[in-house]
């Protein structure tokens, strides 16, 4: 059995369930809690792509998302996924020495952050280091260092991508997508010594999904499943992104 890749897995379960609930959040304004279908995940997945091939991030780069749980987290997961680029999650609760170490470590570009706090810290490293160039900001809410000149806010980041090289791009990318390709890079808590990148291809994830499959089999798009742990933690990343197919179906 086959499952599909992660390049095109929201789209493939927008095709199936339309309008039904893919997920849930809650509104730190109000209290509330909203809904977000799978069409308009799959529609925010998209649009973050086509964001990220037109800001140039390139095949297999790595990307950084320094923030705390939000629907934004798995836009920039699932777009980086169908650009074929390697997402790299950082713990909101990280000091700027420790985004730091993964940046240079990693040697990335481009950084996703949550709120003030993250952007601040943020904002702080890339004034000094040799490779972040700029900083995509989840809350609108943030107030940018009247000195930062190359921040954009994640709604302005989506309509970058609103043209048809930025589509094209995309689409060829998605094709070309293979379970070898890397989908994440962990980084450990660093208790013994500097925190180490541990590489998970596609294909890790894919396995998982096989045997949740064969272990769960009581489970199905009928259940709800409540992400508590953050992202950055490899069991609740593996969870979420496993929840996601809610049981799909196999493709040959």
């Amino acid at each position: 059995m086959i499952y599909y890749h992660f390049a095109e897995l929201i789209h493939r379960q927008a095709e199936k369930y339309g309008n039904r609930t893919a997920l849930k959040h809650r509104d730190n304004a109000t209290g509330k809690w909203l809904k977000i279908s799978w069409r308009e995940f799959s529609d925010k997945v998209m649009l973050t792509a086509k964001a990220m091939a037109e800001f140039g991030i390139k095949v297999q780069e790595n990307i950084g998302v320094y923030s705390q749980n939000m629907p934004q987290c798995l836009y920039t997961d699932f777009g980086a996924y169908g650009n074929r680029v390697v997402s790299i999650p950082m713990y909101a609760t990280n000091s700027p020495g420790q985004i730091e170490y993964i940046i240079n470590d990693a040697k990335i570009r481009t950084l996703f952050v949550g709120e003030q706090l993250q952007y601040n810290n943020a904002f702080k490293v890339q004034k000094d280091s040799k490779y972040l160039e700029r900083l995509v900001v989840f809350d609108p809410a943030v107030k940018m260092n009247p000195e930062d000149k190359t921040s954009i806010y994640f709604d302005d980041f989506l309509r970058l991508g609103d043209n048809a090289h930025a589509e094209s791009t995309v689409k060829i990318r998605m094709t070309e997508a293979v379970p070898e390709d890397l989908a994440t890079i962990i980084y450990t808590s660093g208790t013994t010594g500097e925190s180490k990148g541990v590489m998970l291809p596609h294909s890790c994830y894919l396995e998982a999904m096989r045997i949740h499959d064969v272990r769960l089999p009581l489970v199905t798009d009928k259940d709800l499943s409540m992400s508590f742990l953050p992202m950055t933690h490899i069991f609740e990343l593996s969870l979420i992104h496993i929840s996601e197919p809610t049981r799909p179906e196999p493709i040959s």
